[in-house]
């Protein structure tokens, strides 16, 4: 085996040093460095997938020990694409996104500048190329209608067509570029969180989903004016609608009807109808006056305290019952009303006759509420792509040399992509400038 030895430089010579910034600039937009990053992101879209996200501590303890949950909130697994790590990945996959795009574009700009034109030789071995005998450049380059010169020179010219095709893949690297700041945008600025209102009721704060819950301020207040839920005759929910309402500085700015796949969105905010729930109301005759009460709420009046404690929809098939428990004397009692058995929905208590008249359900609307301020973004992202594929799929760059020779014009060309397309074309100038069409 045998070992090679570098020279020492010679006196006076001085070992050229490549700056540490341009040894960084060229690993952050190396491909070797996007292949480095683009794993790491895909596995953290397998753990997104994998792991539930933004769930309760409860939902995570039913499905793994503790221990490992106390892992899953450390490495923020729970809430992958929050998490800083994750951001930091989309941020480096940006970086060199961008620097791979500088580096090409930048390429691209200085070739578009050099608009030479080869020799005789180079030109007569191109694939596309043909002689027109006893021609001028001047009169030949006229002929060509559709394109422009790039390039006059003493012994010929230089004509393109389809220019803008050469930057239409630097518009779809842009819009990618767009989309992930974007997504960025949305991810650090935005939320989601949830908001229960029964009719008639506003609030003006969600609860942000997520382990740690907290609320976050809308900056205006929600209403809920009505609720409507139908069902299918099997009891299963046909449709459910809100009539929602929207409060800014204390002024109904905006009304509409939510519904699944349908929200309402004020202000770069959208709400959608995402579940429902109902509350039983219990309607209670007592001493001849009705009285609506709720499981948990406390009836004090006439010497009589007495509070819902429990409700059942059936009770040994007798129908829906309700437990109330009151104070007698120094004890406390409790006693069951059962609505639809007629000696069991009238008593006595404490000498006050209480009778249950009605059992009926209250529901409330469950919305989801979301804010994205990158979705404008992403939008101007997903535009761009669709201008770079039209770019590229409806136009391709080809380039025409005319060379002044002593024979006549030699006529060559080349195209980067769409070959056949171009071979056409130009076998169609050649016949046409010889005169057969």
């Amino acid at each position: 085996m045998s070992v090679i030895k570098s020279n020492p430089p010679a006196k006076g010579e001085t070992l050229s040093r490549v700056p540490a910034t341009d040894s960084i600039y060229r690993f952050l937009s190396s491909v070797r460095f996007t292949m480095l990053v683009l794993p790491f992101i895909a596995a953290s879209c397998v753990l997104g997938t994998l792991v539930k996200q933004q769930a309760t501590p409860e939902e995570y303890l039913a499905q793994f020990s503790d221990s490992t949950y106390a892992i899953l909130r450390f490495l923020r697994i729970t809430d992958v694409f929050h998490a800083p790590w994750f951001l930091l990945l989309i941020g480096l996959f940006v970086v060199n996104l961008v620097f791979c795009t500088i580096d090409r574009l930048s390429l691209l700009l200085r070739s578009a500048g050099e608009k030479k034109l080869p020799n005789e030789k180079t030109l007569s071995a191109m694939s596309q190329t043909f002689l027109l005998p006893g021609k001028r450049v001047e009169d030949v380059a006229r002929l060509f209608r559709g394109y422009k010169r790039a390039g006059v020179y003493d012994n010929g010219q230089v004509l393109e067509k389809g220019g803008i095709a050469r930057y239409g893949i630097y518009v779809i690297h842009g819009s990618i570029i767009v989309i992930l700041a974007g997504s960025l945008i949305g991810l650090i600025a935005g939320f989601r969180g949830s908001l229960t209102l029964a009719k008639g009721e506003m609030r003006d704060a969600v609860l942000k989903r997520g382990a740690a819950q907290a609320t976050i301020p809308l900056g205006f207040a929600i209403r809920c004016d009505d609720f409507k839920v139908a069902f299918y005759p099997s009891g299963e929910p046909k449709d459910y609608v809100s009539r929602i309402a929207v409060i800014d500085h204390g002024h109904p700015v905006k009304e509409a009807e939510v519904r699944v796949n349908h929200p309402l969105t004020y202000k770069g905010t959208s709400i959608y109808q995402a579940s429902y729930g109902s509350n039983p109301v219990f309607r209670f005759s007592v001493a001849g006056k009705e009285v609506s009460l709720i499981q948990g709420s406390v009836y004090k009046e006439d010497g009589l305290t007495m509070m819902v404690m429990r409700f059942e929809k059936s009770i040994h098939n007798f129908g829906p019952g309700v437990q109330i428990a009151y104070v007698e004397g120094k004890e406390s009692k409790a006693s069951w009303f059962l609505k639809d058995v007629p000696r069991l929905r009238e008593k006595e208590i404490m000498g006050v006759p209480v009778r249950l008249d009605d059992v009926r359900e209250d529901f409330f609307t469950g919305l989801e509420i979301a804010h994205d301020p990158g979705v404008w973004v992403v939008w101007v992202g997903f535009a761009m792509i669709l201008c770079g594929l039209f770019v590229n799929f409806f136009f391709y760059y080809r380039r025409v040399y005319l060379l002044q020779t002593s024979s006549g014009v030699l006529v060559a060309g080349v195209s980067p992509r769409n070959k056949d397309a171009f071979k056409q074309e130009f076998e169609k100038w050649r016949d046409r400038l010889n005169g057969n069409k």
